[in-house]
């Protein structure tokens, strides 16, 4: 089947980002702010910098606004499914700015920071009308083969229930100095892909995600920039598309789900096919991509 995505997101839904926004702003100022310091400049280029233990985070927000809900359910075709309860796929527009306070705190340059995957976890609904607590840590850091690779983790629940919703975000941002050569990963055979269904992600898509999101790079939303990014065009955010794909498939079919962001998707229109393995492994884990022209692999990962 093809998911159906809602129309027009108002540019009204600004004022409920104010988090993010704010969040983005003091990243770009201490980007810059540590470009212009030689001191700092010069202990960058001699030597990666190292880890350090960095203090979680705890915060007790109100409810993410009724409207805003509603416009995030419509855009990810998921109408009907969550009443009473929020998705939990929206967890990017409550937690980012956390996610952002914590990577501030690390010596990397945080424009470079890349987003290649997530992890979910589902214990229970997210109640609609509550305040949520939020705890974030940086669960790990490594260096290998000239990346620094970022864990951070953000669990969401509410004051009955502490523990309702488990997300791990996957980073990485290069670090300077010389690199090894990159090996090829070996790749098991691919199984009898089962298509769940198709989703497009149409042009203003990018837009559409930002003002339900706060997540405002402009290679989601501008065409001049995109167009000068090394994608060379407008991107859907890695969150809007691990979203689509999770409201393509059956409802309350998995509880757990893993993808790792191989190639962005383009918003060109595009038919997207999510596609499941017919099996599940013997850890209960069934195989899950999203595939585009001349089988493309935008995401992939397993749920169960």
């Amino acid at each position: 089947m093809m998911a159906a995505a809602g129309g027009a997101v108002p540019y009204g839904l600004l004022r409920h980002q104010g988090a993010m926004l704010r969040a983005t702003a003091r990243m770009l100022l201490q980007a810059a702010r540590r470009s212009l310091l030689p001191s700092a400049g010069r202990r960058h280029a001699d030597a990666p910098p190292a880890p350090r233990a960095i203090a979680p985070l705890q915060r007790c927000i109100a409810a993410p606004p009724a409207q805003l809900v509603e416009h995030y359910i419509r855009w990810c075709g998921a109408g009907g499914r969550y009443d009473g309860a929020l998705p939990p796929h929206m967890v990017s527009q409550w937690s980012l700015p956390l996610v952002s306070e914590l990577l501030m705190q690390l010596p990397y340059r945080l424009t470079g920071i890349i987003n290649q995957g997530v992890c979910m976890i589902v214990h229970g609904p997210l109640p609609r009308g509550a305040a949520l607590m939020l705890h974030a840590s940086v669960e790990q850091i490594t260096h290998a083969d000239g990346w620094a690779r970022i864990v951070v983790a953000i669990v969401t629940g509410t004051a009955q229930h502490a523990r309702l919703v488990e997300t791990r975000l996957h980073m990485r941002v290069r670090l300077p100095g010389p690199r090894s050569a990159r090996k090829a990963p070996v790749r098991p055979p691919d199984p009898a892909w089962q298509n769940a269904g198709t989703w497009r992600a149409e042009s203003s898509d990018g837009l559409r995600f930002s003002l339900l999101t706060g997540d405002f790079n402009p290679i989601h939303w501008c065409g001049p920039l995109a167009r000068r990014s090394v994608f060379g065009a407008k991107v859907l955010h890695g969150f809007g598309s691990l979203a689509r794909s999770c409201e393509t498939l059956a409802p309350g079919s998995f509880h757990e789900i893993e993808v790792r962001f191989l190639r962005p998707v383009v918003l060109d229109g595009e038919a997207l096919s999510v596609q499941l393995a017919p099996e599940a492994d013997t850890d209960g884990r069934r195989a899950l991509r999203l595939v585009g022209a001349a089988d493309t692999v935008h995401l992939a990962g397993w749920l169960r």
